[in-house]
């Protein structure tokens, strides 16, 4: 019973992790806006702020996401980003360039910062915008597509491609679509002064006051929305300086999984480690498809191992069902098709050896049991033992310097380092009452 309420425990945990993270921030925001919400005038013009700086990664969309919904609850009439960004995944851009492009909400994007810049994916997010505003002296462009993993430019197709993109959206703000696709086919980088001259952007401000004077919104109130904490987390996870350090570690752990047996610990840390390197890099994005064949697979895996080893039945189901999972998820575009092959044989060759370690080891350590269980567990009868896991009723004792699972013959609880004496034995199991004195 303990193995299997850790089951349920473990699982109840992973599936918390999971959880939306939107709807998470939604619920720590609450408080923080009531205020604002309570005091604002009715002829008054709501902006809400948010900030994007550093790389364009899965944890920025789950970030802006949340903003544009709060501020549809809240009835805003702007929505303004401030941007400071060198570029980062195109998955991520891709999903924030569509949420800025159906948002009911007015919205500009805002390269707020002297010396700031909007590279690469900030150049396609800013052009995405209703206003697309400019500090003077910052610089946005310089958004050729480099292959992830590669650093060398894309395929001429992938360039044609985002090309294309940039100048439709342009075209559908009616700024300059030839300047804006030079963005991309020449790695053209301009100042916001110089963007501004040539009709690619809006308007430029060196601050929040001139954008709104320049765009002739007054009365206005304002409220910004920062990360919350678990956006934060899922941000830092994200980040491109830790996504080798999950990957190098995770892939290690699951090694040492297969080649030691310890799935209980090594095995999940490794699975969560490379799981969140590979959602890092975008190679992976979460669905709940993808999660319940995972968590399907793990809990096959851990059945295999805690209750009935050494069949195999469980541990093919459960790789199966891995394979299935990692499979579902969506990969980035521009990560380099050699890394992408060589993760792809990783992952198979991961499961590949699991399937091997469950139907042959598993039937080895399956005869190896029933040997021991055959040839010595009667001659254990009367002999005494130390409990190492406390019995509640089930748990684990020593004895000859090995480990047995041992149950409570009456049932009750047995502490860890009381000695007992061993009754009766079914199987692989020891049947214990303490030693009386």
């Amino acid at each position: 019973m303990q193995k299997i309420s850790f089951l349920i425990l473990f699982f109840s945990v992973i599936f918390g992790l999971f959880l939306p993270l939107q709807k998470i921030g939604s619920e720590v925001q609450v408080e923080a806006q009531a205020e604002v919400q309570n005091t604002k005038r009715a002829d008054a013009v709501l902006v809400i702020i948010a900030e994007v700086e550093g790389e364009i990664k899965a944890g920025t969309f789950q970030y802006l996401k949340r903003v544009l919904n709060l501020a549809k609850e809240d009835k805003a009439d702007y929505l303004v980003i401030k941007l400071d960004t060198p570029g980062g995944l195109l998955k991520a851009t891709k999903d924030i360039v569509d949420l800025i492009l159906d948002s009911p909400i007015k919205t500009i994007v805002f390269v707020n910062k002297k010396g700031g810049w909007a590279y690469s994916a900030g150049t396609f997010i800013l052009l995405s915008a209703d206003y697309a505003v400019v500090h003077p002296k910052a610089s946005i462009g310089a958004a050729q597509p480099v292959v992830m993993g590669a650093g060398e430019a894309a395929a001429t197709k992938m360039i044609e491609g985002m090309a294309s993109w940039m100048r439709t959206l342009a075209e559908i703000h009616q700024r300059n679509p030839e300047t804006a696709e030079n963005f991309v086919r020449e790695n053209l980088t301009l100042t916001g002064q110089e963007a501004k001259e040539l009709g690619v952007i809006d308007e430029t401000a060196e601050n929040l006051d001139e954008l709104f004077l320049k765009l002739n919104i007054s009365a206005h109130q304002v409220k910004t929305i920062l990360q919350n904490p678990v956006e934060k987390i899922f941000d830092f996870l994200s980040h491109p300086h830790l996504i080798s350090l999950f990957l190098t570690i995770g892939g290690l752990a699951i090694i040492m999984a297969i080649r030691s047996g310890e799935f209980e610990l090594t095995g999940i840390i490794g699975a969560i480690a490379f799981l969140i390197g590979l959602w890092g890099i975008g190679v992976i994005t979460f669905s709940f498809l993808g999660i319940g064949l995972l968590l399907l697979g793990i809990f096959l895996l851990m059945m295999e191992l805690f209750i009935e080893p050494g069949f195999g039945i469980f541990g093919i189901s459960g790789t199966i069902a891995i394979i299935l999972g990692i499979f579902t998820f969506e990969a980035e575009p521009l990560l380099a098709p050699e890394l992408f092959d060589a993760m792809t044989m990783f992952i198979l060759g991961m499961a590949l050896a699991l399937c091997i370690f469950f139907v042959f080891i598993g039937k080895v350590l399956r005869k190896s049991l029933r040997a021991k269980a055959q040839t010595g567990s009667e001659a254990l009868i009367g002999l005494s033992a130390e409990v190492v896991k406390e019995l509640n009723p089930r748990g684990q004792v020593k004895i000859k310097g090995e480990i047995w699972t041992a149950e409570s013959i009456d049932g009750e609880a047995i502490l860890k380092g009381v000695n007992v004496e061993i009754l009766k034995v079914e199987g692989n199991t020891l049947f214990v009452s303490p030693v009386r004195n």
